[in-house]
């Protein structure tokens, strides 16, 4: 356990260490005596080494954004890489403000108008040019952390991160500081900017050309009741490989989508702020696969939750679906342990049902509690429990909240003794994973063996971090 321990850990550790990396290059470089002598010397010096942290956290920061498959592999998978995504541009932003706020501090010692004056374009391209750069890096967070944005004005205010990291790296490299201190720090610093920068090519300028995508034709559109509707598409060409439990993201190329969506229309509505361009040609929206690895017809099921996903209920048969990924590490098949415990909280059943259309006999002992408000709300029950007739290793506990009340640890430890060598499997809403996890915590099962997703990242798409 361990061992896992220091693996969920192994991707922050790495992202900090390259972040102080500069720090370290820039002590080497000159007697830190002279770098700390009097108020200004000190205040410009820590200032320094906030703004080569800052700038190798925003750099890094560009790189997670790409959602490149080595990157997923070293957090542990895509949910645990936009969580480290939203703390590195949450730090990355402190440490960028700390700067400028030292530097002007610094340069109060002398006095209030030399501080001041550093805010105005008479300071000189290079000072100005970080002007900029950290404003538009504060309008974007807060655009990002506190407006409720739609999803497609999200997208495309992430995407100005590349442009202010572009801005920022004049500033940086045309400042003395780096050029003077050490060329160690200066090619470090232009090694990690150049590959911020090609991440943010690759994904917000060439995904269209760079990123593997498969193509697929919708041939089944099942609306399950008011708000949840199964999908199901066919490829064309070569269809897509995944684990039980994976997502992918989507794009429709839809003829009743371009109708819904004008170009344009700007909505106010629910206080939320969207933008619509035409059908949305370009965002893909992410969503857990239902079907099982092998079978013909890839699967995927949608609660309206928003604009976009109520829109899905009108999607026609023959309508193009551009397939990216599959991303997640949330599948029982990453479980070593055979005896395992699933947990679903309504529409975060979806993982689960691949992982129940997969089971092979393999010898895993699994008991799925399936929790909904109501019991009509439990889709594909009659499914699930045919697949348990047909397998007993495979139980279904349907948990209504209206007659059976919320799902609990401590019932699942009175039903199951051997709770404890039992890994936990997890999907649905935040409160119910936090609860959950708090609880089972306090009976004594390990953190090692929970293993949860948030279907409101694989269901949303909202990841809330500098760069997406």
């Amino acid at each position: 356990m361990r061992i896992e321990k220091l693996s969920r850990l192994r991707g922050p550790l790495v992202l900090t260490t390259l972040c102080l990396i500069p720090l370290a290059l820039w002590a080497r470089a000159v007697p830190l005596d002279s770098r700390f002598s009097g108020d200004f010397a000190t205040l410009t010096s820590i200032a320094v080494l906030l703004a080569y942290a800052g700038t190798a956290a925003f750099a890094l920061n560009l790189v997670l954004g790409a959602r490149l498959r080595p990157v997923e592999t070293l957090l542990g998978g895509l949910d645990r890489m936009y969580k480290t995504h939203r703390v590195l541009g949450q730090a990355a932003f402190c440490l960028l403000l700390g700067h400028v706020v030292l530097i002007l501090a610094g340069r109060a010692t002398i006095s209030t108008d030399v501080a001041l004056d550093l805010l105005q374009p008479g300071a000189g391209r290079t000072v100005f040019t970080g002007v900029l750069a950290f404003a538009g890096m504060t309008l974007a967070i807060v655009l990002t952390l506190f407006v409720r944005l739609g999803h497609e004005v999200f997208v495309y205010v992430q995407r100005t991160f590349g442009l202010v990291f572009l801005v920022a790296t004049y500033h940086v490299f045309t400042t003395a500081g780096a050029k003077e201190d050490s060329q160690a720090l200066n090619l470090y610093l232009a090694g990690l900017a150049t590959l911020g920068i090609a991440a943010w090519l690759y994904r917000s300028l060439l995904g269209n050309l760079l990123v593997r995508r498969r193509r697929y034709e919708v041939v089944g559109v099942n609306r399950l009741d008011d708000s949840v509707t199964e999908i199901m598409m066919e490829p064309v060409g070569k269809p897509l490989s995944f684990l039980p439990g994976q997502f992918v993201f989507v794009n429709f190329r839809s003829l009743a989508l371009r109708a819904q969506f004008h170009p344009l229309d700007v909505s106010l509505r629910r206080r939320t702020l969207s933008i619509r361009a035409g059908e949305i040609a370009n965002q893909f929206h992410p969503f857990s696969i239902t079907s099982a690895p092998g079978e013909p017809t890839l699967r995927i099921t949608v609660k309206a939750v928003g604009d976009y996903t109520r829109a899905l209920r009108t999607l026609e048969q023959g309508a193009e679906a551009v397939v990216e990924g599959p991303y997640g590490s949330f599948s029982d098949r990453n479980v070593a342990n055979a005896r395992q415990i699933w947990m679903a909280g309504g529409i975060g059943v979806t993982p689960f049902l691949s992982m129940a259309r997969s089971l092979d006999g393999s010898g895993r002992e699994i008991d799925f509690y399936y929790c909904v408000e109501h019991e009509p709300e439990a889709h594909f029950l009659d499914e699930l429990r045919e697949i348990a007739r047909s397998n007993d290793d495979f139980r279904v506990v349907l948990v209504a909240r209206d007659t059976d009340g919320f799902l609990t640890a401590e019932r699942v430890a009175r039903e199951h003794e051997d709770l404890l060598s039992a890994d936990v499997l997890i999907c649905g809403p935040p409160a119910m994973i936090d609860n959950l996890r708090s609880q089972l915590g306090t009976l004594g099962v390990r953190d090692e063996r929970i293993h949860a997703e948030e279907f409101g990242f694989a269901k949303l798409g909202r990841t809330s971090a500098v760069g997406a």
